[in-house]
């Protein structure tokens, strides 16, 4: 670890702690404490999270987290229930939960894209849509390649039906992708037009036909193998598959998913954790873009909780980009999380 990190770890664990904190990182022999940090929720985070995991271990040999996985939905509901120290989602919590767990905070931890992906037989590598196009297929409206082609005016390589992948679990990426084709009206394609008519939460009924499958490897995996299918999901599961460009109404452009395009969505300046990343003025951002969050009950908290959130805060975000995701040190997300961090007290 960089010497100056370091230093800058040990002063952030001595303000949590205390005097004590020297005996964590320095300790003496026999009896010495070990810490366990639980985590659970979002699919789409667990990759980093287990990455977190292992390089806070490595700096911080007594301290261990435990990730695992189940949904943005768990994550939420366990932590609020004060089962686990730490949930992941992918997802801001809705209204209704942030009301009733007014002691959970809710903490930008890095960004994330999400996107549309089909088999490279579908069209190679060259794949361009709108959200009336994301509409038409993913609320079943047209369920064959030749459909799609005829009513978009398209040339598409495949033939036969559209085998679409969705999830089965609650699913911060579905909430998003929901709210995204919601927003098919901004830019209404000029040969169909669409209303996204299946909501936006966590879980959605999918049309009969559909293959819902767990988890974005599951989605992932399930288009890898099947020459005419297409799906959902968050920027770290694409490689293998046809990462579809999508078209941004409000700079009108499409832009490719990728880690300096979901960072264009960053405002300048941050002040709601859940504001809408989607469809961003600025120039070459990608239409769905969101931050992904780490939430904590300051009702179960504990010293080496805050330490750890301290660390993922600043030395953990070099190993974001490694694992697929967008760092956001430096940025208004990154601000706004370490004012939300620096205020927590242990319980």
């Amino acid at each position: 670890m960089n010497t100056t990190i370091k230093l800058l770890t040990v002063l952030i664990v001595g303000l949590v702690m205390g005097a004590g904190a020297m005996y964590v990182l320095a300790p003496s022999g026999g009896g010495t404490n070990t810490f366990t940090i639980t985590t659970a929720g979002s699919t789409t985070l667990y990759p980093l999270s287990q990455e977190w995991a292992t390089q806070f271990h490595a700096d911080f040999p007594l301290m261990t987290v435990n990730p695992s996985t189940g949904g943005s939905g768990l994550g939420q509901s366990q932590v609020a229930d004060e089962l686990i120290d730490i949930g992941a989602t992918s997802s801001y919590p809705s209204e209704t939960y942030r009301t009733d767990n007014p002691n959970v905070k809710i903490i930008p931890v890095s960004a994330d894209a999400l996107g549309i992906v089909a088999n490279p037989a579908v069209n190679g590598s060259n794949f361009k849509m709108d959200c009336d196009m994301a509409v038409g297929i993913f609320q079943g409206n047209i369920t064959t390649w030749e459909e799609f082609e005829t009513t978009f005016n398209v040339i598409i390589a495949a033939t036969g039906d559209i085998d679409v992948y969705v999830r089965s679990d609650a699913s911060g990426t579905t909430a998003t992708f929901g709210s995204w084709l919601k927003k098919a009206g901004d830019n209404p394609n000029p040969y169909q037009n669409y209303t996204w008519g299946l909501g936006s939460g966590e879980s959605i009924s999918w049309p009969a036909g559909f293959s819902a499958v767990d988890g974005n490897p599951g989605v992932a995996a399930g288009v890898l193998g099947d020459s005419n299918a297409i799906g959902y999901v968050g920027l770290a599961f694409m490689e293998g598959l046809t990462a579809i460009d999508l078209f941004n109404p409000t700079t009108q452009e499409y832009v490719t998913p990728s880690l300096e395009n979901a960072l264009k969505a960053l405002p300048a300046e941050l002040t709601d954790p859940g504001a809408n990343l989607m469809n961003s003025p600025n120039a070459g951002a990608f239409p769905i873009a969101r931050l992904l969050y780490y939430l904590v009950n300051e009702d179960n908290l504990a010293w080496y909780v805050i330490v750890y959130l301290n660390w993922v805060l600043a030395q953990g975000q070099q190993y974001i980009s490694d694992v697929g995701y967008v760092p956001i040190l430096g940025t208004s997300a990154a601000t706004y999380a370490i004012s939300v961090v620096g205020n927590l007290t242990a319980s």
